[in-house]
């Protein structure tokens, strides 16, 4: 069961995410995923009974001619070059919901500030739209 944590902004784990993929939400409009990998079949892999229909809208990969690019907004990303950023897609029952999904492990090397700019550029304009649900596998802080 997903967390509200403040106005339209909801925190939940897989589980939670799954749930409203599956039968969709009278508040949640917007699902940020945080997951080693930015497939749904994430959730087919960790539940094979599911069965969450998809349709792409973009894929956003870090550009430019090497790691330290700049981003066009004066900040610089250690991510390497043509590495995904993260990929959107309508998902879910209907395909009512817009799913951003960001491929970050759940390791305590990964670099999170890579991804904090398109992370709340999408739960700040999901705010505004509707609702969003933001998860990772888990939802739960481990620090």
């Amino acid at each position: 069961m997903p967390y509200l944590v403040r106005e339209n902004l909801y925190i939940g784990n897989i589980s939670a995410a799954a749930e409203i993929l599956q039968k969709g939400s009278d508040e949640i409009t917007h699902i940020l995923s945080v997951l080693s990998s930015v497939s749904i079949s994430f959730f087919t892999d960790w539940c094979s009974s599911l069965s969450i229909p998809t349709k792409e809208i973009r894929k956003v990969y870090v550009g430019g001619s090497g790691s330290g690019e700049d981003q066009g907004d004066g900040s610089k990303s250690s991510l390497p070059v043509e590495k995904l950023l993260y990929s959107l897609e309508y998902a879910g029952k209907d395909l009512k919901l817009v799913r951003m999904a960001v491929p970050l492990r759940d390791m305590e090397s990964e670099n999170l500030l890579d991804y904090l700019d398109v992370c709340l550029d999408f739960i700040d304009k999901s705010r505004k739209e509707g609702s969003v649900l933001v998860h990772c596998f888990a939802g739960v802080s481990r620090r």
